[in-house]
């Protein structure tokens, strides 16, 4: 299934993807610089950082300058602080304890990097310039001390410091792209509420500042449950809309990879399917409960949560004669209470399962779901089937596909499509290039790439076991290392894609594996692309050394995780650096990509 046609440059042009856009996300928090220590706030970077200093005896530059922080630490220390500071502790003697370089600086948790205020402007602001321009400045006094007559010592100086502000710059230039991108997604919520409830506890007073503790977890976020409900809620109805329209199963029933995949494993697997009673969750015109029924099976249920739909699933039911196996429900699986199988096999089987000690829960013997959405995991629609196997799948029973693999691989130019607008009949077009490049390295983009703009092999970076694996298994980590078999050549963006697999575990008479991969038939998934910041060059490890500046792998990890801000959203984030032939290591990037579902 993919419902946000919006995200698909098959569909639509890659502009108009996602029109809810993460910057939709308003906050009544206000604007312009807030104070550290409270929520005084100020129009400048010198006003809030003069009234910081002469109000609660912090000065943050010279604290950066005497720990050294980067870019990176910076933001660790700003949200360290805001989280102390919400649960009502104060952190200026911990930051005073903390001696410059140790590794127990109490900031250096990687969930610091998650900003605890929405649209914090000290997250925004560039510190690594203002490095440089000190940097910049002590070079030119130095120069000018030289030229005054200190010639040794000056000339030494100026030959080091010009270096060293290049590599300043270089390192900001990374660290500016990795704040943009966290602009853009905001991943803040629910980490920051944990880390502030965390703080809360470390409290040691009585009953009276718990509770002014509690207040102020409530203050940083922990009082919004009831508007996010609202907003799941309204995105969960915007969500089943968007299957109440025809064109979007039109699309999906003329995808024969997707349709004949899901067809043959419930038609030609007697064993699994005769007699057996079945649930199929997101039944949509009722393709697959119709199937299952011509497989054998002897009850069927689909359920779906598009009213609109299931009515027409149920006249597509009648009209070939399998009302009397096939039963639509509208519903959510997860506020389903009980399964309407025939009535004297529902008998049967809570006979059997009050003998069990399991009065009244009815279960079935295979539950069949087309889930999948762009990149395998966006819509997130995987944990309502997870749901409906823990609460109606006997023991044993079988989960139709049951097993799923994410593949990534380094594509060249051609993947992004972002060529086009270079030559549009012999007219250049790259401001619009720019911006949907710009929009790239903040949304990933959905598109048909050919197997010819692959470099790479591909690595399979992800395996999911649907009939085992938790809910929370979704959200993974996991390190990859691509290489090219030829070059030199330019590697622009990585590419992503999956196959989920009927296995013989299941369908012994006939296992089935459907691919969305590039060299296959291309399906109404498409692909997903990720587009680097910078192109890497990259070679053969056996020719690497002849070709200068290029890499022999692109290595890294790819994080792929349900969006704590959107209900259905999907976070993918990818950290990258070059490797090269003498070991060492270029540069590392991050670049954080949205998936988003409309309101």
């Amino acid at each position: 299934m993919s419902a946000s046609d919006s995200l698909s440059e098959a569909s639509q042009p890659l502009e108009q993807e996602g029109e809810e856009g993460w910057d939709d996300w308003e906050s009544d928090e206000g604007t312009g610089f807030q104070s550290l220590f409270g929520d005084a706030r100020f129009q400048s970077l010198e006003e809030v950082l003069q009234h910081d200093q002469e109000q609660h005896g912090f000065g943050l530059r010279d604290f950066r300058v005497q720990h050294g922080l980067d870019q990176l630490g910076t933001i660790r220390l700003v949200n360290f602080i805001r989280v102390q500071t919400a649960a009502g502790l104060d952190p200026r003697p911990s930051l005073a304890a903390a001696a410059p370089g140790s590794g127990a600086a109490p900031w250096l948790d990687d969930r610091y990097l998650q900003p605890a205020l929405m649209d914090d402007e000290l997250l925004f602001h560039d510190w690594e310039a203002d490095d440089e321009e000190m940097a910049e400045a002590a070079a030119a006094g130095t120069a000018s001390a030289a030229a005054a007559g200190a010639a040794d010592t000056g000339s030494t100086a100026a030959a080091a410091n010009p270096a060293e502000v290049a590599a300043l710059r270089a390192e900001n230039e990374a660290l500016r792209g990795m704040l943009e991108a966290m602009r853009a997604v905001v991943l803040a919520d629910e980490g920051m509420r944990e880390l502030a409830a965390e703080a809360a506890q470390q409290r040691g007073d009585a009953a009276g500042s718990g509770s002014a503790g509690v207040a102020s977890t409530s203050a940083a976020g922990g009082g919004a449950a009831a508007p996010q409900d609202e907003e799941a809620k309204r995105i969960d109805e915007s969500y089943f809309d968007s299957y109440s329209t025809f064109d979007i199963h039109r699309e999906m029933l003329a995808d024969k990879v997707r349709t004949e995949a899901y067809r043959d494993a419930l038609e030609k697997n007697p064993s699994l399917m005769r007699g057996a009673k079945l649930l199929d969750v997101g039944c949509g015109t009722g393709i697959l409960s119709m199937c299952a029924a011509r497989g054998g099976a002897a009850a069927v249920v689909g359920i779906d949560g598009s009213e609109q739909i299931a009515k027409y699933a149920r006249a597509n039911v009648e009209a070939n004669g399998l009302a009397g196996q096939v039963t639509i429900v509208s519903s959510r699986v997860e506020a389903l209470d009980a399964l309407p199988l025939p009535p004297a096999d529902a008998e049967g089987q809570q006979q059997g399962q009050q003998q069990a000690g399991q009065q009244g829960q009815q279960q079935v013997d295979v539950l069949v779901s087309e889930w999948m959405g762009y990149a395998l995991l966006f819509e997130s629609m995987l944990g309502s089937v997870l749901h409906a196997r823990d609460r109606w799948l006997r023991p044993g029973g079988a989960v139709l596909p049951d097993l799923a693999h994410i593949y990534l691989a380094a594509a060249g130019p051609g993947a992004s499509g972002l060529g086009f607008w270079s030559d549009v009949y012999g007219f250049s077009m790259e401001a619009v290039r720019d911006s949907l490049r710009d929009e790239a390295l903040r949304r990933a983009v959905v598109r048909a790439v050919r197997a010819e703009d692959l470099i790479s092999e591909a690595q399979c970076v992800q395996r999911f076991d649907l009939a085992t694996m938790a809910a929370d298994d979704q959200d993974f980590t996991a390190p990859f290392r691509l290489t090219v078999g030829a070059g030199p050549q330019e590697c622009h963006s990585l590419v992503l894609w999956f196959d989920t697999l009927f296995s013989e575990r299941f369908c012994k008479e006939q296992p089935v594996v459907l691919s969305t991969s590039p060299a296959g038939t291309q399906t109404h998934w498409v692909q997903t692309v990720l587009l680097l910041k910078e192109p890497v060059r990259m070679a053969p490890a056996a020719v690497a050394p002849t070709c200068p500046g290029a890499a022999v792998a692109l290595q890294g990890e790819l994080s792929m995780t349900r969006s704590k801000r959107t209900h259905r959203s999907l976070d993918i984030v990818l950290r990258y650096a070059p490797r090269y032939a003498d070991g060492s290591a270029g540069e590392e990037r991050c670049v954080i990509y949205g998936m988003g579902v409309e309101k």
